[in-house]
């Protein structure tokens, strides 16, 4: 697979989303270029561990908001962007704020424990 994609079924985001949101930052940030073919929904399903119509869904998401393009016959592949099609930068930073939390509820650090951290080492730098 062009890109890495880790379920996280604690997360408490449904799997379909899990995987449009690993697709848009994959074509967002390069690790998937635009023309590159996905898996299909067969192989994916089963890397992952879910049901195929799980993927399915992602896919026909990400195909109706424009960011893959399904070629009949060909297969699935990375559309390119469209102006407002990319997360725009607060997205992107909401995205890393809402990964650090999680994480950090996980090891029983609280959000302030986190944002305490973060400012020390940007000082330590």
């Amino acid at each position: 697979m062009p890109f890495d994609l880790e379920l996280d079924h604690d997360r408490g985001v449904p799997v379909y989303r899990q995987i449009v949101e690993a697709v848009v930052r994959a074509l967002a940030n390069g690790r998937l270029a635009v023309d590159e073919q996905l898996p299909t929904i067969v192989e994916l399903a089963q890397r992952l561990g879910v049901n195929p119509n799980t993927v399915a869904r992602a896919y026909r998401d990400l195909e109706h908001d424009g960011h893959l393009v399904a070629k009949r016959g060909r297969g699935t592949f990375g559309a390119p962007l469209r102006p407002g099609t990319a997360p725009t930068r607060d997205a992107i930073l909401r995205d890393i704020y809402d990964r650090a939390i999680h994480e950090g509820a996980k090891h029983a650090i609280s959000a302030r424990e986190i944002l305490r951290f973060f400012r020390k080492a940007q000082q330590d730098e």
